[in-house]
C-alpha cells in the first residue's frame, strides 16, 4: 500500500513538472507551440540558446543567441540614460520596444527576428523559422484580430514591449540589499525573499526575480501566484 501511494504521488509530481515548462508555454516559438502550428523549426530552445557562438555581450552564462543593437536607448527607472545588467538585457533583447513603424527601440527591427546562429549545421545568421503566431497573432485571426486589420495589427502588442524606456516600470538592476537597509520598514530581508523561491542574480533585483521564464504556471511567468498581491508581498511589506 505504501509502495503504491508513493508512486502515485512521485507520478503526480513528474505530471506537475512536465507542465511546469517553457514547452507549449507563450515563449515556445517553434512551429507548435501556444497558438498553433505555423513555421517549420521543431526546436524551442534555439530562439533564446545556442550552444555554440554565443552572443558574447550578453551571455554571461546563458549562451544567449539574440542581440540588442543599441544599449544607450534605454532610460532606467530613475529617468537617466544606462544599461541594465546583463539579466534583465537578455529579457529585453526581446521585450525591448518593438511593436509597430517608428516605435523606440533597442533591437532594430532587422534584428528582431535574426538569430546569431540559426538552427542547423554550420553558424549562420537568420531568423530559424520561428512560429509567427507567437508575437503577430492578428495576422491570423487570433484573439479578435483580422488580417485586414489596421498595420498595427501586424505587430506585436504593446503589452509585452517593455523597454527601452524603463522610467515607468518597476525598477531592475538594484541592489537589493542596499534598498532594504535604507527602508527596513518596507522591504523584507533578503534571506527572505530567497526562501521564497524568487531570485537576485549579484543580490539584484532583475526581471528574473519574478519572473521565470521557462515556467508558465502561475501566469504571467510569475514565480508564484499573484493572489492577494503575493508576489508584491514577497519584497514588500505591507
Amino acid at each position: 500500500m505504501i509502495k503504491v501511494v508513493f508512486s502515485v504521488v512521485a507520478l503526480l509530481f513528474a505530471h506537475s513538472l512536465l507542465f511546469a515548462t517553457i514547452m507549449g508555454s507563450k515563449h515556445d516559438l517553434s512551429m507548435n507551440n501556444y497558438y498553433g502550428t505555423y513555421g517549420n523549426e521543431t526546436q524551442v530552445c534555439v530562439f533564446c540558446h545556442t550552444p555554440h557562438a554565443s552572443n558574447p555581450d550578453l551571455s554571461n552564462g546563458a549562451i544567449w543567441n539574440r542581440s540588442i543593437t543599441d544599449t544607450s536607448q534605454f532610460i532606467l527607472y530613475s529617468g537617466a540614460n544606462g544599461e541594465p545588467n546583463h539579466p534583465s538585457m537578455l529579457c529585453l533583447s526581446c521585450h525591448d520596444g518593438v511593436s509597430n513603424i517608428g516605435d523606440p527601440s533597442a533591437v532594430a527591427g532587422a534584428q528582431m527576428h535574426q538569430l546569431i546562429n540559426e538552427p542547423g549545421s554550420g553558424l549562420a545568421t537568420g531568423d530559424g523559422g520561428p512560429n509567427c503566431k507567437a508575437c503577430h497573432k492578428a495576422m491570423f485571426g487570433i484573439g479578435g484580430g483580422l488580417p485586414s486589420d489596421t498595420v498595427m495589427n501586424m505587430f506585436p502588442g504593446r503589452w509585452w514591449t517593455i523597454g527601452p524606456d524603463l522610467s515607468n516600470d518597476h525598477p531592475v538592476s538594484i541592489d537589493y540589499s542596499a534598498s532594504q537597509s535604507n527602508f527596513p520598514t518596507e522591504f523584507k530581508p533578503k534571506s527572505a525573499v530567497l526562501a521564497e523561491g524568487f531570485v537576485l542574480p549579484d543580490g539584484n533585483v532583475e526581471c528574473v526575480t519574478c519572473h521565470d521564464p521557462h515556467n508558465p504556471n502561475n501566469g504571467l511567468f510569475l514565480r508564484k501566484s499573484n493572489i492577494n498581491s503575493a508576489v508584491c508581498k514577497t519584497c514588500h511589506i505591507k
